[in-house]
């Protein structure tokens, strides 16, 4: 084998490695995405449950009489801050 055949041998081996690792990164990325795009669906669901609780809050609000509805207001304020700040967390750069 010349040293000419050597060499472009050894680039060759190269740039296959680059290849391999290429390809090892894009397999990395694809499963980054899956894990991401599976913890914003379990964020989104997460946040719906909290909606609901708030939502179920507020129907309890409307409903009250005068004696309980700042008891209502007080659980329906704090549900309705957690909420905020569930949805200030998952949409957080």
């Amino acid at each position: 084998m010349s040293r000419r055949e050597q060499h472009e041998g050894r680039l060759q081996a190269q740039l296959d490695e680059v290849k391999a690792e290429i390809t090892r990164l894009r397999e990395k990325l694809e499963q980054a995405e899956i894990n991401l795009e599976l913890e914003y669906y379990t964020l989104i669901d997460e946040l719906q449950v909290q909606l609901q609780a708030t939502e179920q809050k507020f129907e309890l609000l409307k409903q009250a009489d005068e004696e309980k509805w700042e008891e209502f207001k007080s659980e329906f304020e704090h549900s309705w801050q957690s909420l905020r700040e569930l949805i200030k967390a998952i949409t957080a750069p």
